[in-house]
């Protein structure tokens, strides 16, 4: 090879090669591919910055809205008691005479009757244009003669659920309350105004353990008065606060029914706070769960400045290459009268040069490697703070003990029976948020054993409910055992569910080859449904049975079809009313190996 070099060189220098001309190229040439790696490397750097930024959002996003979801669930559940206590005891009051007969303390028993719900329920009213009988939590009754003013704007709105403002709190004048109420009409047909103050400070203690580091729960009318906030603001405890004229309402405002999120500043702190609003349409209230954007950018912003100092290293080290090659050049350009002893030495630098440059590349892929290894943020845990609802009511039901009567019992158990429900639902949102985010395992999976396992557990679990099984041997498919355990736990535990009132239950789990792979399938003979109620059934909380046929929140399903989505697939169902159902499902990202 050096032979040939210096013919090369020889022939060169005979046409004249040493006037610089090829040196001169080369300059620019090394130049232009320093500047070319340079420019992609940035643009590729920021590409992953923005792609970074957007997917922060986006995970915030995520959480925000879980916590909305969360609260709006149990805000619902709030309003749904206290309401229903209310219209209880306006329906005894009209049973023993209506309020133009009734004398006023025993409509006050009456309501006092129906103070069996949360501490966040301060009082209980039924009112008429000419008659007001509250009772308070403290044992203490109020009867006038007119509606006192706070709750005076219900008798002129037209609508049939009335949102007060924030007013002090009947038991303790330091803290707030605010008053909401539903029209009816008692048996002589006169409008008759049901409802209940609602302590701002009790309902506050229950959502502090929701809220997560940095951000804000918040509940408001469609009027834009603030009810309650969590942290509280400065002045929620001496004035009414209405946010009507901030940027966060009138963005509220533009959103659909079901709510959404918007970007703007916060009414109450400094910076711009992402909100994720849900609405409570039929009680015209919204309830909202932010935090300030910054907070949720601060590891994206630690993440880009890492990623800033080493690209800034590796610029360095391209120009300083650059730099080095150039100088190298220059010095051949003068050693140009001396081209045959220079050959060698030629050589010998361009070889070391070239491993320099493929060790520099080398590094350069192992970085850009590291550089896509971001992180996402950490979960919150999401905390029920459904506890202390259950406590109260086990201590009522201690404390009233043998004087214990059957409305009273109802009552204690429609609280116990809702706060169970409630943390179902929670726990099915977080299980729901879980499926999406966790990072995948990729394990050879034996589905038969495993749907072996649930159905005993499922034995084991319901004694009572004999379920004839045929589980077909050797399914196996390459994925994460823990969401194929949560996928046929769903699937089988609603097929038992729905054979749990008929004889001879029987429940198949098996597979067909098709056209697209693989399909499997979860069949059982139980009560079925109507096919054309179910384009929502992947859904959450979309359920085709009421609770008192079969319990359930509505929320396995939508982590059946999460499941399947993340592995590629799609979810099917077919059923009849009284005939049963089956799911079938396919896996493709799943990599389903043949039957042993």
């Amino acid at each position: 090879m050096t032979d040939n070099w210096q013919r090369v060189a020889g022939s060169t220098h005979q046409r004249g090669f040493i006037d610089g001309a090829l040196p001169m190229l080369v300059k620019r040439a090394v130049v232009a591919q320093a500047v070319l790696i340079l420019v992609a490397l940035w643009s590729y750097a920021s590409w992953r910055v923005y792609s970074d930024k957007a997917e922060t959002l986006e995970s915030a996003r995520h959480e925000l809205s879980a916590l909305a979801a969360g609260m709006y669930v149990h805000l619902q559940a709030v309003l749904n008691d206290s309401l229903g206590a209310a219209r209880t005891a306006a329906q005894a009051i009209d049973a023993n005479g209506g309020m133009t007969e009734i004398p006023s303390t025993t409509a006050a028993q009456l309501l006092a009757r129906e103070l069996s719900s949360g501490e966040y329920v301060r009082a209980l009213f039924v009112m008429t244009p000419n008659k007001f009988v509250a009772a308070v939590r403290n044992r203490d009754t109020q009867t006038l003669d007119a509606p006192p003013g706070w709750i005076q704007p219900a008798i002129e709105d037209t609508r049939g659920v009335f949102i007060g403002r924030t007013i002090e709190d009947p038991i303790e004048s330091a803290q707030r309350a605010f008053p909401i109420a539903i029209r009816t009409v008692d048996s002589t047909g006169a409008t008759v105004w049901a409802g209940a103050l609602l302590g701002v400070d009790a309902l506050d203690q229950l959502y502090e353990t929701m809220a997560i580091r940095g951000g804000a729960l918040s509940v408001t009318s469609t009027a834009g008065d603030l009810l309650l906030r969590v942290p509280t603001p400065t002045l929620a405890h001496t004035k009414q606060i209405n946010v009507r004229d901030s940027d966060v309402y009138r963005g509220s405002v533009q959103l659909s029914e079901e709510g959404g999120f918007v970007e703007a500043p916060s009414p109450f702190a400094t910076g711009t706070w992402v909100y994720a609003i849900r609405r409570l349409g039929g009680y015209r209230l919204a309830v909202s769960a932010s935090r300030e954007k910054e907070a949720i950018l601060y590891q994206w912003h630690e993440r880009t400045r890492g990623l800033t100092i080493v690209l800034v290293g590796i610029s360095i080290l391209f120009i300083a290459m650059t730099v080095l090659l150039r100088h190298f050049i220059n010095r051949l350009e003068k050693a140009n009268t001396n081209l045959g002893q220079l050959n060698a030495e030629l050589e010998s630098r361009v070889a070391a040069r070239t491993n320099e440059l493929q060790e520099a590349n080398q590094q350069l892929a192992l970085t850009n490697e590291e550089l896509e290894a971001f992180t996402a943020s950490a979960s919150h845990d999401l905390r029920s703070p459904l506890g202390t609802i259950a406590g109260q009511a086990g201590l009522l039901r201690d404390d009233i003990g043998r004087g214990m009567t059957d409305v009273i019992t109802q009552r204690i158990d429609r609280i116990q029976s809702n706060v169970t429900r409630s943390s179902e639902i929670i726990d099915g949102l977080l299980s729901l948020a879980r499926v999406s985010r966790q990072e995948l395992l990729n394990e050879r999976v034996d589905i038969s054993a495993l749907a072996r396992n649930v159905v005993e557990d499922l034995r084991q679990q319901y004694p009572r409910h004999k379920v004839e099984c045929m589980i077909e041997p050797n399914l196996m498919v390459n994925a994460d055992p823990r969401l194929m355990k949560s996928l046929l736990g769903n699937l089988l535990g609603n097929a038992w569910k729905y054979t749990s009132r008929i004889p001879n239950a029987r429940v198949e789990v098996s597979c067909t080859q098709a056209t697209g792979g693989i399909v499997f399938s979860v069949r059982d003979n139980g009560a079925g449904f109507d096919m054309s109620r179910a384009q929502r059934l992947f859904e959450p909380f979309q359920r085709l049975h009421s609770p008192s046929e079969f319990p359930g929140v509505g929320i396995g399903l939508a982590i059946v079809a999460r499941i399947v989505r993340r592995y590629g697939g799609k979810i099917t169902v077919d059923s009849e009313p009284s005939r049963g159902t089956i799911f079938r499902f396919t896996l493709p990202a799943a990599a389903v190996t043949n039957k042993e």
